[in-house]
C-alpha cells in the first residue's frame, strides 16, 4: 500500500508538535495523524520478514527510510531507520528481550503487535510527579500498541519486554541531535 508524502507529512507534523509542546529533554508520548495507515503499508512490507529473535534491523524498507528522510529535511539534521524486533513470549513475559541506552534523540513507534517500554535517564533514578501530590521513583512504564508512538532522548535507557506476540519497533534515530 502506497503512502503518499502527505500523508508522512502530516505524520511528522504531529510528532513535531508534539516535541515543540513538551521539550526534547523528556519522555513524549505521540499519537501522530496517519499513523494508521502509515503503520499499516509498514507492516505490509515488513510482513516478507519473519520476526524471529530480538535485536536490531537494518533500514531495510523503502518506507521507513523515505519517513527517515523526510523527517531529516524538516529537522535540518539527520535521521536514521533502524528496526527492534521481539520475538515475544509465552504470556508477555516481564523479562526484557531488549535493553539498550539511546546514543541520540529516538523516536519509536510500534509497527506490529504491542510491548512493555521502560525508560529513564541513564545514570539517574527517575522522580515522577503524579497527579495529587503521588511521586514514584523510576523508569517510565507504557504499553505500547501498534501504531503509538514514544520519543525518548538521547542517554535514556529503553527496555522492551512483555511482548506475548512477535512485535516490530521502528526506530529513527535523530543522529544531529546534542
Amino acid at each position: 500500500m502506497a503512502v503518499p508524502d502527505g500523508q508522512l507529512d502530516l505524520f511528522l507534523s504531529d510528532v513535531e508538535l508534539s516535541l515543540s509542546a513538551y521539550g526534547r529533554g523528556q519522555v513524549v508520548v505521540v499519537w501522530p495523524r496517519g499513523a494508521d495507515l502509515l503503520v499499516s503499508s509498514l507492516a505490509d512490507t515488513a510482513a516478507g520478514t519473519p520476526v524471529t529473535g530480538s535485536g536490531r534491523r537494518p533500514p531495510e524498507r523503502a518506507l521507513a527510510t523515505r519517513l527517515a528522510e523526510r523527517f531529516a529535511v524538516r529537522l535540518g539534521a539527520p535521521v536514521t531507520a533502524a528496526w527492534r524486533a521481539l520475538a515475544g513470549q509465552p504470556g508477555g513475559g516481564r523479562t526484557p528481550e531488549v535493553v539498550y541506552r539511546t546514543e541520540w534523540d529516538t523516536l519509536l513507534l510500534t509497527v506490529r503487535g504491542a510491548l512493555q517500554l521502560g525508560v529513564g535517564p541513564f545514570d539517574v533514578d527517575v522522580h515522577i510527579r503524579l497527579p495529587a501530590g503521588l511521586e514514584r521513583t523510576g523508569p517510565l512504564s507504557l504499553r505500547l500498541r501498534t501504531g503509538e508512538a514514544v520519543y525518548a532522548p538521547r542517554g535514556f535507557m529503553c527496555e522492551m519486554s512483555a511482548a506475548a506476540a512477535p512485535t516490530l519497533v521502528l526506530e529513527l534515530t535523530l543522529t544531529g541531535t546534542d
